[in-house]
């Protein structure tokens, strides 16, 4: 059998081929007609049903000749699930009642005779892993249920449902990730492991499923985590080279905090794991305290918060501190108790590593004396401080070139740059028509010297320490987000969007 290139996951012109088989022929024999003439007829089969179905098929069609298309088990559950099941006509005469799977491992492959609404999410997930989606969002509204991926940080709507499908999506969500399907008024947090099958080996995939009423049903978000996956490096993440120098002189530090700023989503905790996986595990003794743990890191402890059980940031801290630790990782400082566990910890000759939520990297200062820190006990900790955002990299398939703006000129003056020409975002099938293509870190990296500790201790304001910060080197966010523009890298349009930088013109 030939293997011809052809997208069977959105072929929803199968019905128009003539005498198209029986939907539970196809579902059974995982073969659909592509297209027929008097003739010869091609034929897209699964391939675990190439050989059984392609041998029936070749004598059910006589002397036509006839061409397959072989494609994965994913790809065709995706065609069920997508195509065939969201089909207009299949909705309306479909039954959505109880799904037929209560087990607790779910093949993404596997094709249900009995449940429309188990192939729709299979299809669904497998799509959104195709896309290299980070979320699934499916968010129900008056008449409709709109199913959105989010993509290299930004949602995107794929597909529009019934509302008469809406309650059977939630109870097989539910099923999958172990909750109670007869729930309906309170919000509910689980998990799910499904998997697909890649050749001899089964892919799999752990999703955070998070459900919550709103106003016209249930709102469900289902979050993608490759625990098993490798850790991204440094250098991977699109640190430039002054960055990463700072980053290596970060992890060799004999003790201290060395802090993530930046909103939700901006890459912090996988910064923390690069800087980690820089450190020599088998003479440190490393302990992660993470909500949720994302990544499994080898050769160190990671522990998962869990409030239910009062497995906290600041309780898990104090436990930690008896386990004879080098190195600890706390996911996240957002109270004054962990705060003064942190920081006290790293005074007492440990190396902290945490994260906060603040717009730049000086500002790290200031939130922590908000949270009650004495500024001399920050000073005297404080080793490094990364804050960073995710930018879109642009699509080089379709990126197009550009003038160079004048306020653009003008930043570009401002930080010594120069480019005389920049990219628009345009959009192609490689990057499904958004016109970017994978992210990219763009950071500023404040190092506490002798002389910004002094400024701390003195209470000196933010906008002095980056003041004197920046006359000293120190390259900021919005320097760099002009330098990834200026490179070809990303475009002006994204990193206006992320408010890197300033369009005074506007």
């Amino acid at each position: 059998m030939n293997t011809p290139s052809f997208d069977l996951g959105t072929f929803s012109g199968y019905k128009d081929c003539p005498d198209q088989y029986s939907a539970v022929y196809i579902r059974q024999a995982k073969a659909v007609k592509i297209d027929e003439t008097e003739t010869s007829v091609r034929i897209a089969v699964a391939e675990s049903m190439k050989d059984e179905t392609g041998k029936y098929l070749a004598s059910f069609h006589g002397t036509k000749t006839v061409e397959y298309i072989t494609v994965s088990d994913s790809v065709f559950m995706e065609f069920i699930g997508n195509v065939m099941e969201a089909d207009a006509e299949a909705l309306r005469t479909n039954d959505f009642r109880t799904p037929d799977d209560t087990s607790a491992d779910f093949s993404l492959d596997a094709i249900s005779s009995s449940s429309p609404v188990a192939n729709i999410i299979n299809g669904i997930c497998l799509e959104a892993i195709r896309r290299n989606a980070s979320d699934i969002h499916i968010q129900p509204l008056e008449n409709t249920v709109h199913i959105r991926f989010r993509l290299d940080g930004v949602l995107h709507t794929v597909k529009t449902l019934p509302k008469s499908i809406a309650d059977a999506i939630v109870r097989r969500i539910k099923i999958m990730s172990n909750l109670d399907i007869t729930e309906q008024r309170q919000p509910q947090d689980g998990r799910m492991n499904v998997s697909i099958q890649a050749g001899l080996s089964a892919e799999s995939h752990n999703l955070r499923v998070s459900i919550v009423p709103v106003a016209y049903g249930e709102s469900i978000v289902l979050r993608f985590f490759n625990i098993q996956g490798s850790v991204m490096t440094l250098e991977h993440l699109g640190f430039y080279p002054e960055e990463l120098n700072l980053l290596q002189q970060a992890v060799k530090v004999p003790n201290g905090l060395i802090l993530a700023a930046g909103p939700t989503g901006s890459g912090k905790t996988t910064t923390l794991h690069a800087l980690i996986q820089k450190m020599d595990r088998s003479t440190k003794n490393i302990i992660t305290i993470e909500d949720p743990i994302e990544r499994i890191l080898p050769g160190i402890n990671q522990i998962q918060v869990n409030y239910d059980i009062n497995i906290t940031f600041d309780n898990m801290l104090r436990r930690v501190l008896r386990q004879d630790p080098n190195v600890i990782m706390v996911g996240e400082i957002r109270d004054t108790e962990t705060a003064e566990l942190a920081l006290r910890a790293a005074l007492t000759g440990h190396i902290i590593f945490s994260t906060l939520h603040t717009n730049d990297s000086v500002s790290a200062v200031s939130r922590l004396a908000n949270m009650g820190m004495e500024h001399f006990l920050i000073a005297s900790v404080l080793r490094y401080v990364i804050a960073q955002r995710l930018v879109r990299k642009v699509c080089p398939h379709c990126r197009i070139e550009t003038a160079v703006p004048a306020f653009f000129k003008k930043l570009q003056a401002a930080y010594g740059v120069a480019s005389d020409t920049v990219y628009e975002e345009r959009g192609c099938e490689y990057c499904n028509f958004t016109g970017y293509s994978g992210r990219t870190v763009a950071a500023e990296v404040f190092a506490v010297n002798a002389d910004t500790e002094r400024m701390i201790s003195e209470h000196r304001s933010a906008a002095e320490i980056a003041s004197y910060a920046r006359e000293n080197g120190m390259e900021t966010l919005e320097a760099c987000a002009v330098k990834k523009v200026s490179d070809g890298v990303t475009t002006i349009n994204e990193v206006l969007s992320e408010a890197l930088i300033c369009n005074t013109a506007v």
